[in-house]
């Protein structure tokens, strides 16, 4: 029998506790298994991910919400269907949160009522959920997306690439060459520090073309499968007075051997994989305060859905320490067809020639989540209180 029959009435698959992008991704066994659509996803979910206990979406997961709550744990046990129903019908109306700060290999922070940031071990401690108003934003189908930290040059690019989420052989696997050393997940701020695994594992290839001297069939150019350097972030939500933007601050450590013969060590801090359904892009012009048409990678971007109902801004003081001027890049993917996979993406890179001695570089950025004008509005306060670092 459904669950939703056994919820009387209430849906079961309702966005408080289900998403099938995050359902899909977070679970690879379903797509091993040929889950992949997201009517598929709902039936397996309603069939059998909730009596198993699975976590179906970035604010709420069954287990999580028992072990906050020692009322509802004594009432029902590792009854997840009983969970559920009481999030549905009394829980979220009585604001309890669907989740602990950190639960075996996830760590989530919220401002307690429509934002939820959370990273798991999984992807190397990178943020692979983040949910407003019941929408998840973030693209987590392999370990080369969610929103995370990563750096290149602008010659070898992939070819030597530390990479916070993981390696490109990690794929969709449930562990990743990334080294966690500290996560740490309080109120509203999440922190890490990781050694990152690159890109391209020794003795690769790269598989499609990229730009300078990396292209198909050019190797890896790091010889081991791990960096050797730190990454480290902290993310905080609530910044310049506004509820709906998260500072998030990156600390690059440089250092070791890297490949000669490049301009610019380039720094993407951070890096945002945003699910399928973000499709448009734009500017917000700080002079006049108004969204216009994407036409420069030198001004804060915003990308949003086809109906601008999500919406999704980032903004990096200027004065940062670059050697080239900090840009924000856009990118689509449109040879990605299926549903848990399609993805757009959003970057702010910063670019250092390489320093001679072992540096940390630290850079801040500011992101704005919600509809349009919220985002416009967020954006606008961001730059009025941080004009400059």
């Amino acid at each position: 029998m459904l669950v939703l029959v056994l919820l009387e009435g209430q849906d079961a698959a309702s966005p408080l506790v289900f998403d099938p992008g995050f359902y899909l991704n977070t679970n690879p066994d379903l797509l091993k298994a040929g889950i992949v659509t997201p009517e598929a996803a709902r039936s397996h979910w309603l069939n059998n991910g909730i009596q198993e206990g699975r976590q179906g979406c970035g604010s709420f997961h069954s287990r999580q919400y028992l072990a906050r709550y020692t009322d509802l744990a004594n009432a029902f046990h590792t009854n997840y269907v009983a969970a559920v129903q009481h999030y549905l019908q009394l829980g979220h109306a009585e604001a309890r949160l669907g989740y602990v700060e950190h639960y075996e290999t996830r760590w989530t922070i919220s401002n307690g009522k429509d934002i939820f940031i959370s990273a798991s071990a999984r992807m190397g401690a990178a943020i692979d959920s983040l949910v407003w108003n019941n929408k998840e934003f973030i693209n987590a189908g392999d370990h080369g997306r969610e929103l995370q930290m990563a750096c290149n040059t602008d010659y070898f690019v992939e070819c030597y690439n530390p990479t916070e989420a993981g390696g490109r052989d990690d794929g969709i696997e449930i562990t990743t060459k990334t080294i966690i050393q500290i996560v740490k997940a309080s109120g509203q701020t999440l922190q890490s520090q990781v050694l990152p695994a690159f890109w391209l594992r020794p003795g690769t290839q790269v598989t499609q073309d990229e730009s300078g001297g990396c292209h198909t069939g050019s190797p890896a150019l790091n010889s081991k499968e791990t960096y050797d350097f730190n990454f480290q972030k902290v993310v905080t939500i609530g910044c310049a007075g506004h509820s709906n933007c998260i500072e998030f601050v990156s600390k690059f450590t440089i250092g070791g051997n890297w490949p000669s013969g490049f301009n610019y060590i380039q720094m993407e801090a951070p890096t945002g994989y945003l699910t399928g359904e973000f499709t448009k892009v734009y500017n917000y012009n700080s002079n006049s305060h108004q969204i216009e048409g994407h036409n420069s990678d030198q001004v804060p971007i915003v990308m949003t859905t086809g109906d601008d109902k999500y919406a999704m801004g980032v903004y990096a003081p200027p004065g940062q320490d670059t050697d080239a001027y900090q840009y924000y890049g856009v990118s689509f993917f449109p040879e990605i067809q299926n549903f848990p996979g399609k993805t757009s993406k959003w970057n702010v890179v910063f670019r250092k020639r390489k320093p001679q001695n072992t540096t940390t570089f630290t850079y801040k950025s500011y992101i704005c989540v919600g509809n349009l004008a919220i985002v416009k509005d967020c954006l606008g306060k961001v730059i009025q209180a941080h004009p400059h670092v």
